[in-house]
């Protein structure tokens, strides 16, 4: 029978300190998504979500198939994540290929090989900053115990956003994140717009901003939003790129 141990409590409780001294906010996320695959029982994959003023970001996953299950949630505006993060309650799935709410994003996640989930707060003063999202490969994984166990670490992952935006450095880490979600956004934009006017993959227009970035001696993203307003023309990208 699971049990909440003094050894893992105490290995849950060292979460809360997770980000007073980094400075890479990408980094200090990624990690705590892969914490909560290893603290918590029956978790095989872990995503953290984070709001920016309107938008909600997946900005950190322990596995690949996450990021198009939670582009599917923001994009439609139903599913467990979206739900914590607007109600600023947890959501818990026992069993996706039963459950009767956001049927087709649940489809989705059965057939990503993934049956249950649990999504959780990560609070910071009064409102949940994002959201920590644990899914296991059989149904249900999150209960009894291991939900006890899920909760736990959501509010000391929680405490580690908070502490964060308690230090100097961390409230930089802060604004480091906020650019780079916003940075993000734009370069999807901008990739839009090549792959409407040039008929490039994603990943061809990337390269394109990417080269021309070098070239221009200009930062991406700076490019990307040029492209965006129109005071780039897409065929400079292609003629500077080969």
């Amino acid at each position: 029978m699971l049990e909440v141990t003094r050894e893992l409590a105490e290995h849950i409780s060292e979460v809360a300190r997770l980000l007073e001294n980094d400075d890479e906010g990408d980094a200090s996320l990624l990690r705590l998504a892969g914490l909560g695959v290893e603290l918590v029982p029956g978790a095989t994959a872990a995503a953290v979500a984070i709001t920016a003023g309107a938008q909600t970001y997946t900005f950190a996953v322990s596995d690949a198939r996450i990021s198009e299950l939670h582009r599917l949630q923001f994009a439609s505006g139903e599913g467990p994540v979206v739900e914590t993060l607007r109600y600023n309650e947890a959501r818990h799935v026992p069993d996706t290929s039963v459950e009767g709410r956001w049927q087709t994003f649940c489809r989705a996640v059965t057939k990503a090989g993934l049956h249950s989930l649990v999504s959780l707060p990560l609070h910071t003063a009064h409102r949940p900053a994002g959201a920590v999202a644990l899914y296991a490969d059989c149904p249900g994984a999150f209960s009894g115990a291991a939900h006890d166990i899920a909760l736990l670490f959501a509010a000391q992952g929680g405490t580690a956003v908070h502490n964060a935006g308690m230090y100097g450095a961390c409230r930089q880490l802060t604004e480091n994140l906020q650019a780079a979600l916003e940075g993000r956004a734009i370069i999807e934009q901008a990739k839009g717009v090549l792959h409407a006017k040039l008929a490039v993959s994603p990943d061809e227009a990337f390269e394109l901003v990417r080269r021309y970035s070098q070239n221009t001696n200009q930062k991406v993203r700076i490019i990307a939003a040029q492209l965006v307003r129109g005071e780039i023309d897409p065929r400079q990208l292609r003629g500077r790129a080969v």
